[in-house]
């Protein structure tokens, strides 16, 4: 009896515990399946969310820029400033530059620097008509027999600026040192006053005929003239030069040749 009674009750023990742990697994089961669904609930509303966001960023960029009610850029009608107009370039020289020494007039270049032209006292070689052989003469013995001692040391300065008037050949036998050229009995007298001297031209032509054209391109001519000392240091010099003129390809005229007399 007793053996029955302990047997039915550990029956009654062991469906306690079984139900027991039933109820428990329920309640796990119930409770794990609201937690589920909450959290997917969470999850979806986020996503949501997310994609109206998204939509709504898009479709407010969509009507930002189509928008036909949204006022349109003004053009930039504010007056551009205008591109500074090109400087002209100084029209090139047709002469070579001049390097170490000075330009006459006509951009003759003259060796060395030290020779001055004398603006104040010669005709200026750039309006000297070249292809009228005796304005040529005249021009070249006025250059040639102006002498200024306050800006030259020795007649031969004069020399080299009446080379503007010559042939390429003749320019070449001046000397490079003008200050050391001897023979200066007419030029000193002017150096104390540091005084000038000027030339009037008397007569072109040849002696008692008129000159005529050698053969080929050469045409000499007989030049007189006077030539006076400002300063009254000098009496004035008579003298005639016979200038030996060289047609050149362009139909100008340039002195050959010098005889002075």
């Amino acid at each position: 009896m007793n053996a029955l009674k302990k047997v039915a009750r550990g029956e009654r023990t062991t469906m306690i515990v079984i139900a027991l742990v039933a109820a428990v697994a329920l309640v796990l089961g119930v409770g794990g399946f609201f937690m589920a669904r909450t959290f997917l609930t969470s999850a979806d509303s986020g996503t949501t969310a997310s994609k109206a966001s998204s939509d709504s960023n898009g479709g407010m960029s969509g009507d930002s820029s189509s928008s036909p009610s949204e006022t349109p850029q003004a053009p930039d009608t504010a007056p551009q400033s205008e591109a500074a107009a090109p400087t002209p370039e100084a029209t090139a020289s047709s002469m070579p530059p001049c390097e170490d020494g000075t330009s006459a007039p006509d951009g003759t270049c003259l060796h060395p620097a030290s020779v001055q032209w004398l603006d104040d006292l010669l005709p200026d070689p750039s309006t000297v008509d070249r292809k009228d052989a005796d304005a040529v003469c005249s021009a070249y013995v006025i250059t040639n027999q102006t002498w200024d001692a306050s800006r030259d040391v020795t007649d031969a300065f004069a020399s080299i600026r009446a080379s503007v008037y010559e042939t390429p050949e003749l320019q070449r036998m001046h000397t490079p040192t003008p200050e050391l050229a001897k023979g200066q009995g007419e030029f000193l007298p002017l150096v104390p006053n540091h005084s000038h001297t000027t030339v009037t031209i008397e007569n072109i032509g040849v002696e008692g005929r008129e000159s005529t054209r050698r053969e080929g391109n050469e045409w000499v001519r007989l030049v007189s003239f006077p030539r006076s000392y400002a300063d009254n240091s000098h009496e004035p010099v008579r003298a005639l030069v016979f200038l030996t003129l060289v047609e050149q390809e362009d139909g100008t005229w340039a002195v050959g040749n010098a005889e002075w007399h």
